[in-house]
């Protein structure tokens, strides 16, 4: 069971018994809720109760990196992949490989980012920026917004087949 939440009132155990199923999967997961409620606590108990925790959990943000650092963030580069490029990096999905990937703030991920999520997660292969050959990834992958995705799919800003691709706990 969940250890890192107290409290035995009914409500309580529905959610300690929610994220001990949810833990057993490897679907992908979006967390939804207002700031500080939490969704970074109960990404890492999904990790540390589910059959990747031996693995890394990887955490980005994605409201806080500018939008032309997440791709190599996320797929890792090669050396002289651009201005800066000094040396091969692998980026989280690679240090994750095995284990679980938290994005916070997705509704931040520009749209062709958003595509290039929904490939790796159907392929389970990445690409690193400036790179020619493709590598296999094996990850989970947890989600988090303090916004309604479903508002954002409306409105045209958030690819519905990634939002429906996964299970949403709000």
């Amino acid at each position: 069971m969940a250890k890192f939440l107290f409290g035995k009132s009914r409500a309580m155990n529905k959610i300690k018994e929610s994220l001990q199923a949810i833990s057993e999967s490897d679907l992908p997961i979006l967390i939804e809720g207002e700031t500080g409620t939490g969704k970074s606590l109960f990404a890492k108990q999904i990790h540390r109760l589910s059959g990747r925790a031996s693995g890394e959990f990887v955490k980005l943000d994605c409201a806080t990196l500018p939008s032309n650092l997440v791709e190599s963030e996320l797929f890792g580069h090669e050396k002289g992949a651009f201005t800066n490029a000094m040396e091969t990096k692998p980026g989280i999905f690679e240090r994750a490989n095995g284990g679980t990937i938290f994005l916070e703030e997705i509704e931040n991920l520009e749209w062709s980012l958003q595509a290039k999520l929904l490939t790796v997660l159907e392929d389970k292969k990445i690409r690193r920026v400036g790179g020619s050959k493709d590598i296999s990834v094996d990850f989970r992958l947890i989600s988090a917004s303090n916004d309604h995705i479903a508002n954002n799919v409306q409105e045209g800003n958030f690819r519905p087949d990634l939002f429906y691709g996964g299970v949403c706990i709000s």
